[in-house]
Order: structure tokens, then sequence, then C-alpha cells
């Protein structure tokens, strides 16, 4: 009798326990669970078949075998954010059929059907398609940060690694890559199947797969095979990209194991260059995706273009050690993966450029990007919180792949840069093929250099914001503009004028430093040591109105700039005059680096810092410069640049007739200036925007003349939101709102700003409200980066004070919004916020 009293107790305290954990589970993937599953799964391994029919409309049918240990008896938790019709069937190995519970986004297996140690289940399911990007002849993946479980049945979780053994069915006339080489293709009358080789230890959003229709070819370099998929149809561009693309992957391979000290850590690199995809990249082992745009180049792209296209491949392929082969355990330390990539992204970069100035390129590359969150309202810590891997999207942006590689190279400056390289190839040796926090590679730092670093972490990782560092007649000042009162310690290189330009180190240790020659300051960082939002000072603006194109060092004709143009954003430097100084001194600028920044800074400033009186007094003037510089004064590569710019500001009717003139190869252009197929497009938009009665002959042009289909498809999406009828141009927005449109991201954005292009921004205002009002579902239907796109592209247009009170409007009626979204919103907006905070202030105080 006692026995089965026992027993009783024990089925009931069984089923509370059960109930309990049923209780917590909520949408998406929580720390709590998160950190209970890895105390209690291991040994992960995924046996997977996907059936995929030609027709993206009919479903893909897939089957998922899960082999995992178990080590204590509780209920199993898998992930899939699907509908609970889309699980056709869970059984055992041998077939018997396993009773589950489908509950927010979760498959929940009780322990009686479970057992200690090796369990094995077998899921048959349709798989979800929402981080599919399907087209008509291609699929591929994208699953970061947390979107394997909108795919298929898995432990959605970084620390959760797992071995993937794929086999795909596809038409028999596609070709399928995927993380593990291919080691079985069988071919049938109308499909084929691809068997490929189980993977090494991988976090599940590093599982990826891409079919469709793909050339592939393949190149031998430094002793091994670099396998290259991509869809381009410009034979000049293919023979002048592969062998860079092969030599270039060869080389960042060579170099990432010679700093390491261990091999690559997988058995197969692939490129997959894709159309318009929606990242610069994605470091998938055995098939790291790519934006094709940027890998295949004309043979007349400029330094920038060839230097993009080798920071992206040194960046993905830095991943396979920093991110893949170790991984962080939360993807609230995703900037730990980045930071690191970026990091040695820069180092290959110095060795495969030798003739390049790396501090400028550094420079370019980070500050600028960084400070355009970080001297906002909407910045955010490196590192932040993150509760539930749902949100994880929200944490990507300018602060971790922009502002970490500056703090990580004064971080190298701290300890030594052989110290740094100690410790990061015991953090790889230590934690290979496994998972590791910040919190784990600080301690390691620590006790390779014996130094305390808490206090250079706290403020530089755990801290938000930039400081405003302004050099008065008898000091340097700091400011904390979120009125915390905070120090950020550093040293800045100050170059000042006295009887000839000087050079001095200074430590900033205050709010305060003293320092005599304040008010004679030329250039606040020359070297670039610190960071912040250094101003100018009355007297760097007067001597770089006469000298900037003077400064013997690019780097230093590029900080000038960059203070020059954060004097305009503080209103110490007015727009106009701004403008001015780049008609007079970037004639005489060669460095392609420095004019494609100062030239990015000479668009925003046209058209957000300047009013339309001030823009069409200088309108002429910018219009002349352009033409005359590629016609004739620019060098080189740098011709390009200035053609591109008078694409965004042209607006007379004679640049209007010159660049139709191009369009329609009637203009002779000097032999350093090609005009691509895309270049084609990207002007048949701007000559629409400005003059609508041409739309339908400029439709037909590009149609008849651009041969590449996956241009034409992306020409044919974007072009109605040109449209000179306002009601074609509503209903392309409000199409954009339903997320069945919204396949293609890089698309959508484009739509988007030409809708609400400064030409148009009176008429798109209406489209604000909306636009804030889909930001929720855009970031849980949408990937990583496309909130802070979706915002961009509608805000960054418009400059009216109505609008800044919209944006504040809808944050005060919107007191709990999610807090990220909530930063998104100021950073893209802030432009709104330096243009109206002063007048409504001194509104509120009437």
């Amino acid at each position: 009798m006692v026995c089965r009293v026992l027993v009783v107790i024990s089925l009931l305290l069984s089923l509370v326990s059960c109930e309990k954990e049923q209780d917590k589970v909520e949408d998406g993937v929580s720390l709590e669970l998160a950190k209970e599953r890895k105390a209690n799964i291991g040994g992960v391994t995924y046996k997977l078949y996907f059936s995929i029919p030609a027709d993206r409309s009919e479903a893909i049918m897939a089957e998922s075998t899960i082999f995992f240990e178990l080590f204590d008896l509780v209920p199993v938790i898998l992930d899939f954010k699907e509908a609970k019709e889309n699980i056709l069937a869970v059984t055992s190995s041998d077939g018997r059929k396993v009773p589950y519970t489908f509950k927010n986004e979760h498959i929940i297996i009780q322990p009686e059907h479970l057992k200690k140690g090796r369990n094995e289940l077998v899921i048959q399911f349709k798989a979800g398609e929402s981080s599919l990007n399907r087209s008509d002849d291609m699929l591929y993946t994208l699953l970061v940060p947390d979107r394997c479980r909108t795919l298929m049945p898995c432990f959605d979780q970084p620390d959760i690694k797992a071995r993937f053994k794929l086999t795909l069915k596809i038409p028999s006339r596609w070709r399928a890559v995927a993380n593990g080489e291919p080691v079985r293709t069988e071919y049938f009358n109308d499909y084929k199947l691809y068997e490929f080789e189980e993977t090494k230890p991988l976090s599940t959003y590093l599982f990826a797969f891409t079919v469709g229709r793909f050339s592939y070819v393949e190149r031998y370099v430094g002793g091994r095979w670099i396998g290259i998929y991509h869809r381009e149809t410009d034979t000049s561009k293919i023979n002048a990209s592969i062998p860079v693309i092969a030599r270039e992957v060869s080389h960042a391979l060579d170099w990432m194991e010679n700093y390491t000290g261990i091999r690559y850590p997988f058995d197969v690199y692939n490129v997959v260059a894709i159309p318009d995809f929606q990242y610069g990249g994605m470091e998938h082992p055995g098939a790291v995706y790519y934006r094709a745009s940027t890998m295949f180049l004309d043979r007349n792209a400029d330094l920038s273009a060839w230097m993009k296209r080798s920071d992206v491949i040194a960046h993905e392929t830095a991943h396979m050690w920093f991110g893949d082969y170790v991984t962080m355990r939360w993807f609230n330390d995703v900037w730990l993966k980045e930071v690191f990539a970026g990091f040695m992204s820069d180092k290959i970069m110095t060795q495969l450029y030798p003739d390049v100035n790396h501090r400028l390129n550094f420079f370019l590359n980070h500050y600028e990007p960084a400070l355009r969150t970080d001297r906002t309202k909407g910045t955010h810590p490196i590192l932040q919180e993150l509760d539930n891997l749902k949100d994880a999207g929200t944490l990507y942006g300018d602060i971790i792949y922009h502002k970490a590689p500056i703090v990580m190279r004064m971080l190298e400056r701290e300890i030594s840069e052989r110290r740094l390289q100690i410790g990061l190839q015991r953090y790889l040796r230590r934690w290979s093929y496994s998972n590791a926090d910040w919190d784990e590679l600080i301690k390691l730092l620590e006790s390779t250099t014996g130094q305390d670093l808490q206090a250079w972490n706290e403020i530089w990782i755990k801290e938000s914001g930039a400081p405003v560092i302004e050099f008065q007649k008898n000091g340097i000042v700091m400011t904390d503009e979120s009125g915390k009162n905070r120090v950020w310690p550093q040293a800045v290189s100050v170059f000042w004028d006295y009887m000839g330009l000087k050079r001095t180190l200074i430590p900033l240790r205050d709010s305060l430093t003293p320092f005599r020659y304040g008010a004679a300051v030329v250039l606040p960082d020359g070297d670039v040591m610190g960071y912040g939002c250094f101003l100018p000072t009355d007297f760097s603006i007067r001597f770089l109105d006469d000298e900037l194109g003077n400064l013997n060092d690019p780097l230093y004709r590029a900080v000038a700039w960059q203070a020059l143009y954060e004097g305009v954003l503080h209103k110490k430097v007015k727009g106009e005059f701004f403008l001015k100084l780049c008609i007079k001194h970037l004639p005489q600028e060669k460095n392609n680096l420095v004019v494609n920044r100062t030239l990015s800074f000479l668009k925003i400033i046209y058209s957000t810092y300047l009013d339309e009186g001030s823009r069409q007094l200088i309108q002429d003037d910018l219009e002349r410069f352009c033409i005359n510089m590629v016609n004739n004064k620019a060098e080189g590569k740098n011709k390009k640049s200035y053609f591109n710019t008078l694409l965004s500001i042209c607006s007379s009717p004679k640049s209007c007739s010159y660049l139709s003139s191009v369009l329609k190869g009637e203009q002779d252009l000097p032999e350093d200036v090609t005009i691509n197929e895309q270049d084609k497009i990207s002007i048949a938009f701007n000559l629409v925007l400005r003059d609508t009665s041409v739309y339908e002959d400029t439709k037909a042009y590009v149609m008849r003349t651009v041969k590449n289909k996956d241009l034409l498809d992306r020409f044919e999406y974007v072009y109605p939101s040109l449209s000179g009828d306002k009601q074609v141009r509503d209903s392309v927005f409000n199409a954009l709102l339903v997320r069945e449109n919204r396949v293609n991201e890089v698309w959508v954005e484009e739509c988007l700003r030409w809708l609400n292009h400064p030409r148009r921004r009176m008429e798109a205002e209406g489209y604000v409200p909306k636009l804030l009002g889909a930001l929720q579902e855009i970031q849980q239907t949408g990937d990583i980066f496309f909130p802070g796109s979706w915002l961009s592209a509608g805000l960054a247009g418009h400059t009216s004070k109505n609008v800044y009170t919209m944006v504040n409007s809808f944050l005060e009626k919107h007191a709990n919004y999610p807090q990220n979204l909530k930063l998104k919103i100021l950073s893209n907006s802030d432009h709104l916020r330096r243009l109206h905070s002063e007048e409504e202030n001194r509104d509120r105080l009437k």
C-alpha cells in the first residue's frame, strides 16, 4: 500500500512539474529556457531531408531525425515557429508515435516518452518558409539569429551546437550547396538528390543551404580548392572577378591560420554570390554568402569597391574562427564574433593592400559609421542585454560593427599586439567547437597580461555613447551629452599651429584637460588615437578653408573633413560653407577613399542640412563641379565617384539632359567611366524621379537593353515607386505593409527610399505614421538589419518639423515600446532632432 501511495505521489509530482514546465514556455527562446536546455541536453545531431519542388507555390516536405543525449529525465522542448498543422508526425526510432504538446512555438515531449542517455526522434513536417528566400529559380536559407526554428524543429540557441547531415531533393537543372561537402549525387528524370557530408559542430543559426540555377567554377589557390557559385551574366565581370575572389579567399584563410595557429576548422569553403543579398555577407561554413554586386566588379571599379570586396571576404573568413569555431554562448554577446571578424579583416587588408594608407582605411571604415549611431539619443552599449532570442535581431547595428573594432584597437594598444594575439590563441584552443562569453575572454586576457582591465571594460564595453570633445583657449573639454558626467579615458594626438604645425599626444583623464594651445588647434585627433565627436575650433575652420588641400597625409585630410562635418551637425559650420569647401579643395584630392567619404558628406548636407533657398543658390555650382570633375579634372577611378554624386543632386534640365544622353549611349564619357547595367537602372530611376513624363519611354528602354534577369526583376518591382501618380505610389507603400510583399528586403528598402526621396518628402509625410506603426511587425518577420533599413529608408529623406513631431508623438503614445526598437527610431530620426529641437525648445519657453 505504501509503495502504491509513493508511486501515485511520484506521478502527481511529475505531472505538476510538467505543467510548470509548460506554463513557463513563452514565444521565442527565453534565456531561462536556454540555460535549462543547455544544462540537460548534449550530443545533438540533425539528419535532415528536404524535398524542394520547382514551383515555389508548392510546400517543401521535410523530415528530421534528431539525436540527442538527455542527462535528466525532464520534458524536452523543441522550437518550431510555425503552425501546428506543419507538424505531420513525431515518432521514435522504431516507428512508434510519440505524443507531444504544441504551445507558444514549441513542441513539448514529456519524460515518459524519453529516456536518460541517447534519444532519437523522427519528425516529419512541412518546412516553414519565412526564412526561405524563395524565387522562381532560386532558394536560400538565412537563419541568423534565431530563425532556424522558423524552418524546422530544433534546439535554436547558439550554445547547443550540433552536427548536420543533409539530403536535398531538387529540380534536375538546379545546383545545391550547403555546409558540408557533397558526397553523393543521384540523377533522375526531373530531379536529383544531393547528399552532403556530416558537418563539424555548428550553432543552428549557421546551418545553411542554397539551391537554384547557379553557375559553378572552382579555383585551386594556395593548396586548396575554392568553389564559387554565381548567377552573373556579364562575361567581363566574371573573367575579371573570379580569379580575384579565389585569391583573396585563399589569402584570408592563410592569414587567419598563421595568426591563430589553427588550421581552417571546417571541411570546405564555397563562395555563394546571391543577387540583392540582404547583408554584405554571411559566414556559413562551407557556404559563405556574399552580395553578388559587391563580388563581381567592372574593370574600372574604383579602389573603394575593390577594398569593400576584399574587406567583406576577409570579414566572413575571419568568422570561421571567431563565431563559427568558437561561438558566443548567447546573442547578447553577438558583438564578440563581429568585433574580431572586423578586427582581423582590418589586419588582413593591411597585407593585401600594402600601398594603401591603412590608418586612413580604418578611420573611414569605422569612425563615422560608429558615430552615426553613437552621437544620437538612440545609442546603446557594445554589450547589451537580451532576455529572449526573438529580440536578438535588434542588437545588430553600427555599434557592434564599427565602435567595437575601434575599442578593440584601443585594447590592443593598452596590452600590446603580441599579448592580445596570445590571449586570442588561448581563447580559441580553450573553447574549440564550443561557446564562450565576453566575461570569460576578458578574464583570460587579464590572466595573460597581468593587467586589471575592468575599468576600461566598464566605460568602453558596458556604457553607451561618445563624448563631445572641444578645444578651448586653455583646455580640452570632454562633454557627456547624456548628462551623466562620464569620462572616457583616452589619448588624442592634437595638431596645433604655432610657427608651423605641431603634434602633441595628450592623455584625457578628466572632463577638462589643460592645454595652453587649445584655441590654435587645427586637427583635434590627427592620428586617430581617440574616439568621440571632435568639433573644429574657429581657428581650425579658418585654417582649413585655406590649407586643407595642403595637408600632406590623406588621413589628416580625412580627419579634417570629418571634423568639419561634425561642425555642421553641431551647428558650428554652415552647410553652404562645407559644400563650397568641397568645390574648392576636392579637385586637388587624388585619394579615392577620401573623395568618396567627402562626397558622401556632401550628399547628406545637400539633401538634409540646407534649406531650399540655399540649395537653389548652390545648385548650378555643384552640378557644374561634378560634370567638370567627370569629364576633365578628376583622375582615374574618382571620375565615377563624381558621376554618382551628380546622379544624387542633379536638378537642372541641363544636367538631366546630360544624364539622359549617358543612359542612351549618346554621350562620350572618359575611358575610366564605365556604365554597366546596374548604372543604367540607377540613371533611369533618377531621371524619372525628376521628370515623370519619361516614365513609359524609360521603362521600355531599360527592359529592352538590360539583359540580366535578376536586375530586371528588381527594376520591375521598384519602378512603380517612382510613378508620377501619387495613387500609384500610395498603393506601392501600402503593399509594402503586407508581409507577403516583402520577400526581397533589399528591394523593399529601395522602394521606400524613392517613395520618401527629398523630392517627394512633402507628399510622403503621410507614410510616416504607418511606417512607424509597422516597425514591430517588421522586426518580428524580417531579417536582422531590416528594422534599421526600414526606418532609414523611410525617414532619411524627411526634414520637416511636422515629421519630427510625428516621430515624437509616436514615442510619447507608446511609452512601453520595446527599448531596442525605440533606440532605432531615435538614431534614424536624429537628423530631425538636430534640425528642429532648438526651435522646439524655444517654442516651449514662449
